[in-house]
């Protein structure tokens, strides 16, 4: 495997550096910690995609998304899901993608861009979407609860919500294998990227949450499933963007040092890990029509 040496991958550019920002890599320990501020992030959204995206779109496919419906994307991060959406929904539908921080989506793209905080700001056009989704955003949310009513808020009557969230308390491990020194070295290193996101408020056990979150929401026909990658380059690059994004707050926490990260990046570099991720956890449901239908 070829690790990339350019912080930002020939899908991801159209941004400037954001390295070159003073105390780039010494933030305080408060907020997100996977922030969009750094180029790595881009490199995450490239290879999250290339996990995910088509379990997300296929989801999208299930719940009836199609020409002319109307979809919020809720911290969107990367263009890749607005852009599928905008082309499944055409001219006739609308896509809405916002983020805390939107400076990696493209305005002009088939979708409209704002910058919106789920957790603080009130629903956009409320009741008037076909579809809300959100991946990998409320795990980092502390008030979960509201973000969620701000979601449904904003359904349609008979509008889908789908929330995919990682539980990485389900399955811990950086290398399901645990078999060599270089294993172990990578799931002292997850275990220590667990421990600064458990600090920052993310609930490492909120995936498994999601099914009851959603009925407790008041939304119905809610069921789950689950996606769980094994190994492959997109495993190995996301892992490696993802340590090089959070370095300086692995070394400020005392929770490893340089050598222990710089044997980590060479060990995936040469290919000796076969390195997995967390389950991704898919649930929706369905607001209620405003009418039930009469027992025929």
């Amino acid at each position: 495997m070829v690790m990339t040496s350019s912080p930002h991958p020939p899908d991801v550019g159209g941004r400037p550096d954001p390295t070159a920002e003073p105390g780039g890599e010494s933030a305080p320990a408060r907020g997100y910690l996977l922030d969009n501020a750094r180029a790595e992030a881009g490199e995450r959204f490239v290879w999250l995609a290339e996990l995910f995206d088509g379990v997300t779109r296929a989801h999208f496919d299930r719940l009836g998304v199609r020409a002319g419906s109307r979809c919020w994307e809720v911290g969107a991060g990367g263009r890749s899901i607005p852009e599928a959406l905008a082309a499944t929904v055409g001219p006739t539908g609308h896509v809405l993608a916002t983020d805390i921080d939107p400076s990696w989506l493209e305005a002009g793209e088939g979708y409209e861009v704002r910058r919106h905080d789920v957790a603080a700001d009130p629903p956009p056009e409320p009741g008037t979407f076909d579809l809300v989704h959100a991946r990998l955003v409320l795990v980092h949310v502390p008030d979960r609860e509201r973000a969620l009513a701000t979601m449904v808020a904003a359904l349609r009557p008979g509008g889908w919500l789908l929330v995919e969230d990682a539980d990485t308390a389900l399955q811990p491990l950086a290398c399901l294998d645990d078999s060599g020194p270089a294993q172990r070295r990578a799931n002292r290193l997850r275990d220590a990227v667990r421990e600064l996101l458990a600090r920052r408020g993310a609930d490492l056990r909120y995936g498994r949450t999601l099914p009851r979150a959603l009925r407790e929401a008041g939304l119905v026909d809610v069921a789950a499933a689950g996606s769980f990658p094994v190994g492959g380059p997109a495993c190995d690059r996301l892992e490696a963007a993802t340590i090089r994004h959070v370095r300086g707050e692995l070394l400020a926490a005392g929770l490893t040092d340089d050598a222990e990260i710089d044997a980590h990046l060479a060990a995936i570099h040469a290919g000796e890990l076969d390195l997995t991720l967390a389950p991704l956890i898919s649930a929706w449901g369905r607001r209620p029509a405003e009418h039930a239908p009469t027992p025929g």
